[in-house]
């Protein structure tokens, strides 16, 4: 949780989610801090599985996008298939990556990330969509 000081001098907080998970730790790059996504995202990544989908000629798809993915607590999920990934951008150490994480029998492991600016809803969701494809290949 962060502090500061309000006019008044009240103290306003602010929480902050911070990840520790075993790859930054090992590799010494320091805590992941949870950057959330938004509807902005959702709806990016919407947009670019639908004009993925269109382009290979398979409208049928393009209609059943919106329910393969979820915005859940500033993370994206896609649904597809027999597959669940859950993709989270977080900034370790100034870098700003977005991880994405598959369930196992230990919890939700790491499987790939790629960098991002999570400011572009856009760029981020093409980052998405590239580790949806080399995922679900």
């Amino acid at each position: 949780m962060t502090s500061r000081r309000k006019p008044d001098g009240e103290l306003e907080g602010r929480l902050v989610t911070v990840l520790i998970d075993r790859a930054s730790g090992r590799g010494g790059r320091g805590l992941a801090v949870h950057q959330p996504m938004g509807a902005g995202h959702e709806q990016a990544l919407v947009q670019v599985a639908r004009e993925f989908y269109e382009r290979g000629g398979s409208h049928a798809e393009t209609e059943s996008l919106a329910s393969s993915i979820t915005l859940d607590d500033g993370d994206l999920i896609w649904r597809g298939g027999d597959h669940g990934i859950l993709f989270t951008v977080v900034d370790v150490a100034g870098t700003r990556r977005v991880r994405a994480l598959e369930k196992s029998p230990e919890g939700w492991v790491t499987v790939a990330d790629r960098p991002v600016d999570p400011r572009d809803a856009a760029s981020t969701a093409r980052a998405v969509w590239q580790l949806i494809s080399l995922l679900t290949a």
